[in-house]
C-alpha cells in the first residue's frame, strides 16, 4: 500500500515540476520582454522629447503666420474704412487672405492634434514602463536631480528639460498618491 501510496506521489510531484518549468520559462520570457519594452520606451521617449521641440518650434511659426494674417486682415479693413482702398481691393484681398487663414488655420489644428495625439500616446506607454509602484520619491527626486545636473551641463536643451521636468514631477506625485494609499490601507 505505501509503495503505491510513493507512486502516486511521485507521480504528482513530477506534474509538479513540469507545470513549475513551464511556468517558470514563460515568467523568464515575461521578464525579458518587459525588460525591452521598458528599453524601447525610455528610446522613443527621448526621441521624442527632442522631436516634439522641433515640431513645436515650426507649429508656432505656423501659428505667427496665422496671427499675421489675422492682423493683416484687421489692418485691411481699417484701409477700407479709412477710405485707402475701394470696395473691389478689399473684397479680392479679404477673400484672399480669408482663405490662406482657413488653410492655415487647418493645417495648425491638424498637426497640433496630431502631435498631442503623439505625446498622450508615448507618455501613456511610458508611465506604464516607469512602474510607479515600485519606485518611491527618493528614486523620483534622483531622477530630476539627474536632469537638472544634465542641464547645468548643457546636454539638455531648455525645452526639453522643460518637459522631462514636469512629466516627472507628475510621476512624483503619483508614487506620493500610491504611498498614502500602501499606508492607508496597512492601518
Amino acid at each position: 500500500m505505501s509503495e503505491d501510496m510513493l507512486k502516486i506521489y511521485e507521480e504528482l510531484l513530477k506534474q509538479i515540476n513540469r507545470t513549475y518549468d513551464g511556468y517558470t520559462e514563460q515568467i523568464k520570457r515575461l521578464n525579458s520582454m518587459w525588460s525591452d519594452y521598458k528599453t524601447a520606451v525610455g528610446s522613443v521617449k527621448r526621441n521624442w522629447d527632442v522631436d516634439n521641440i522641433l515640431l513645436a518650434l515650426r507649429i508656432n511659426e505656423l501659428k505667427a503666420s496665422i496671427d499675421s494674417i489675422r492682423e493683416e486682415l484687421d489692418m485691411l479693413k481699417v484701409k477700407k474704412e479709412l477710405g485707402l482702398i475701394d470696395d473691389e481691393e478689399y473684397s479680392r484681398s479679404s477673400t484672399e487672405l480669408t482663405d490662406t487663414l482657413t488653410k492655415l488655420t487647418n493645417m495648425y489644428d491638424d498637426a497640433k492634434s496630431k502631435i498631442d495625439e503623439i505625446d498622450r500616446g508615448i507618455k501613456e506607454h511610458w508611465f506604464r514602463s516607469m512602474d510607479v509602484t515600485t519606485l518611491t520619491t527618493d528614486q523620483v527626486d534622483s531622477m530630476i536631480k539627474e536632469l537638472e545636473d544634465n542641464r547645468a551641463k548643457g546636454e539638455i536643451p531648455d525645452d526639453v528639460y522643460t518637459r522631462v521636468k514636469a512629466d516627472l514631477e507628475l510621476v512624483k506625485r503619483v508614487v506620493q498618491a500610491l504611498a498614502l494609499i500602501k499606508t492607508e490601507s496597512k492601518t
